[in-house]
């Protein structure tokens, strides 16, 4: 990996501006952290502390070797280990302090921690439909409402936005956060909150004056939302 980072630092070179969000936007590339093994046995990590796997740790580096030409001048983190692994190759690849924010923690799931989709149905039916199909009144038994943890994303990319008024910002994160942050700025959430999104891919997001909207998404995501801008 050394060789790697070396040259991934040369091709970065000076930073170009071309990255940024407008004038005084904050351009967010609000990242989800790489593949771990309960991630391919479909169980919710929460709060556990999961290494990224062989193929997480390539997702790692390909995301920071995307985002060496974004001028990124701040690196913010979810505490949790697999989500500052990201943070950390993203920091050798342009250079930028990395920072952990509370506010991009996993959701906590509560009992449903270490779970299946399907055990989840099976132990508690009704939180789970409104889990699927409602996400802003739904709770995880013994853990966190959605609502909440839609508020703290969403706070947490204000606090960026603020801290970096016009320029370009890397934030690592987990799916049920990206995903909540779409439910919250698209100017049309989608039908189903549960979009596509691939582990390691970057969401785009602008703050300005406090606002928060979604600017681009990954190909697997995109058919699904519509985006206030696409450059």
């Amino acid at each position: 990996m050394t060789s790697f980072l070396h040259d991934l630092k040369a091709q970065n070179g000076r930073p170009s501006h071309n990255g940024t969000g407008r004038g005084g936007a904050c351009r967010i590339h609000l990242v989800r952290h790489g593949r771990t093994a309960m991630n391919v046995e479909i169980r919710f990590r929460g709060h556990l502390e999961v290494p990224l796997d062989e193929q997480g740790r390539k997702e790692a580096w390909l995301a920071a070797e995307r985002l060496a030409s974004a001028d990124i001048r701040g690196i913010y983190t979810s505490p949790l280990g697999r989500a500052r692994e990201v943070a950390n190759a993203v920091a050798h690849a342009t250079g930028a302090p990395v920072t952990d924010l509370h506010g991009l923690l996993n959701l906590d799931y509560g009992k449903w921690e270490g779970l299946t989709k399907d055990e989840c149905a099976e132990r508690d039916p009704a939180a789970w439909r409104l889990y699927r199909e409602s996400p802003e009144q739904a709770a995880c038994p013994e853990g966190e409402t959605l609502a909440d943890a839609g508020d703290r994303i969403i706070e947490a990319l204000r606090t960026i936005g603020e801290r970096h008024a016009g320029e370009a910002v890397a934030a690592i994160t987990h799916g049920v956060m990206v995903r909540l942050a779409i439910v919250r700025t698209a100017p049309r959430p989608p039908a189903d909150w549960n979009v596509p999104l691939p582990t390691g891919s970057a969401t785009v997001f602008e703050v300005e004056d406090g606002r928060v909207s979604i600017v681009d998404a990954a190909a697997a995501t995109k058919p699904y939302l519509e985006l206030a801008t696409l450059r």
